[in-house]
């Protein structure tokens, strides 16, 4: 049975998630911070499962709470070492060979995915429960809201990009619902 991970994406720079060249990755991002005990989504899904982000308290920085920035099936993941070495993913924001120390953590990636950045729309009543506030994550969904909610999303939307990063340095900045400057 596949997973949902749902987390609060506080800063859409377009760095984690990174929606461009035809995949969505989230690398860098969402792992276990050094010294953590606590695993995170990145180390934890896997091929089939579900990640959302949605978005955070700053608008200026995020979309706000009760919206969508993004949906991604994982198809793939890889160690940060493989994914920096791999092709596909070189020249994108945040791949630049970087030896971190979080080198056995891995990158989730999606050619199956929906991202709105600062287009995120407001999450429908029935399943504002994939909301989630605050640091960490959640995952505990019964598996008929995770097909109810795939299936409004694969209905509803066409998959790709439909907007860039609310923060992303261009002048416009800011989310659609404040246009708020970064």
């Amino acid at each position: 049975m596949a997973r949902l991970f749902s987390y609060v994406v506080a800063e859409d720079k377009g760095f984690a998630p990174n929606p461009t060249g035809g995949y969505c990755t989230l690398a860098n991002c969402k792992c276990r911070c050094e010294g953590g005990r606590w695993r995170n989504v990145v180390e934890l899904a896997e091929e089939g499962d579900w990640i959302v982000g949605t978005g955070g308290a700053d608008k200026r920085k995020s979309s706000g709470h009760g919206t969508l920035i993004y949906a991604m099936r994982v198809e793939e993941s890889l160690t940060l070492e493989k994914y920096y070495k791999d092709k596909r993913f070189k020249g994108r924001l945040g791949n630049c060979c970087n030896q971190s120390h979080r080198i056995d953590t891995c990158a989730l990636i999606s050619k199956h995915y929906w991202y709105f950045g600062r287009e995120a729309f407001r999450i429908p009543k029935e399943y504002l429960l994939l909301e989630k506030k605050g640091p960490g994550f959640k995952n505990k969904f019964k598996e008929e809201f995770i097909q109810g909610f795939t299936k409004y999303l694969e209905s509803k939307y066409p998959q790709g990009v439909h907007g860039k990063p609310c923060c992303n340095g261009d002048k416009s900045g800011g989310c659609k619902q404040t246009r708020r400057k970064c």
